[in-house]
């Protein structure tokens, strides 16, 4: 199975009316629904709380196949509010203080038997000091047991702001997770936060110099690249009518990884990086994904058959 660690929270997203509509969401929250959809065994390892919003939470994971091994907590469910500009992309606004996902720790994580997890993914706001001590000696633990590690970066600056913590700190340990990390995906506006000015292919390919095999880059509408230390692919994103953009990294992540899971690309991954054709294959069933999710309210991530049955037109 693929561990995954970090937020899980409600989207209260507005609506045209003016009200709030709760919608289960949270980056590798997502990541887990959209793996297991695509056909992958996915466990969430947070903490869900037994309020009706956490109830919502384990529903909507059971609904996507992927299961929960964290507690039920009493602690309260995280919320964000969301809104989206003319472009359908969202921003957030997020209360986290004292909330269920955050109730877990280094020896939680690393208690999960590794003999049955095959990969460990985390991200974003688990990232965010003081949180990221947790998450940062999982992978250095299950690295040491040669587990896969993937890593979305989805940095959240204005979170950090919101609890005092600095900007450096904040990229600091955003980076040292990128090391620990055999598979990352940044955006150019993580690049940015992360401190790179230059290209944004460019300054992604820096990263490979920390330790992962791969670093996938995307780039919203212009697409994205994925790179190695030997090749650098380029597949540009699908024209489709956009109904917003929640949840598409998270889509176009899972896809990635779960088109090398089915061609049976992910344990060499520890070794070295797939050959160009594979990532280019891999890359356009991503783009796919993600194209089906922005099409759609939501994170609404599509299965692995139904993102197939979008390429073949």
């Amino acid at each position: 199975m693929f561990l995954i660690a970090g937020e899980a929270l409600i989207d209260m997203v507005a609506t045209p009316a003016g009200d709030y509509r709760p919608v289960a969401g949270g980056a590798p929250f997502n990541f887990a629904r959209a793996l297991a959809l695509q056909g992958m065994p996915a466990s969430y390892a947070n903490p869900l709380s037994d309020d009706p919003f956490g109830l919502l939470l384990k529903r909507t994971l059971a609904a996507s196949g992927a299961t929960h091994l964290g507690r039920i907590t009493r602690r309260p469910t995280s919320l964000a509010l969301v809104s989206t500009d003319h472009t359908g992309h969202p921003h957030y606004s997020f209360y986290r203080d004292g909330v269920a996902d955050r109730d877990i720790d280094a020896a939680t994580l690393i208690g999960f038997d590794s003999s049955e997890v095959q990969g460990f993914h985390t991200g974003a706001l688990a990232l965010v000091p003081p949180d990221d001590p947790s998450v940062l000696a999982a992978a250095h633990h299950f690295r040491a047991r040669n587990v896969l590690c993937t890593l979305d970066v989805n940095m959240r600056p204005q979170v950090a702001a919101s609890m005092g913590i600095e900007a450096s700190r904040y990229r600091d340990a955003a980076l040292s997770m990128i090391g620990c990390a055999d598979v990352v995906k940044v955006s150019d506006e993580d690049l940015t936060h992360l401190g790179y000015t230059g290209a944004p292919d460019t300054s992604a390919a820096t990263l490979l110099e920390r330790g992962p095999k791969l670093v996938v880059l995307t780039l919203g509408s212009s697409g994205g690249w994925v790179i190695s230390a030997q090749d650098k692919v380029f597949q540009a994103a699908y024209k489709v009518e956009i109904v917003d953009t929640v949840g598409a990294g998270d889509s176009f992540f899972a896809g990635f990884i779960s088109f090398l899971h089915h061609d049976g690309r992910l344990a060499e991954l520890r070794k070295h990086a797939p050959p160009a054709a594979v990532l280019a294959k891999a890359l356009r069933h991503a783009a796919a994904c993600a194209a089906i999710n922005i099409s759609r309210q939501g994170c609404q991530p599509p299965t692995w058959e139904e993102a197939l049955r979008w390429q073949a037109g």
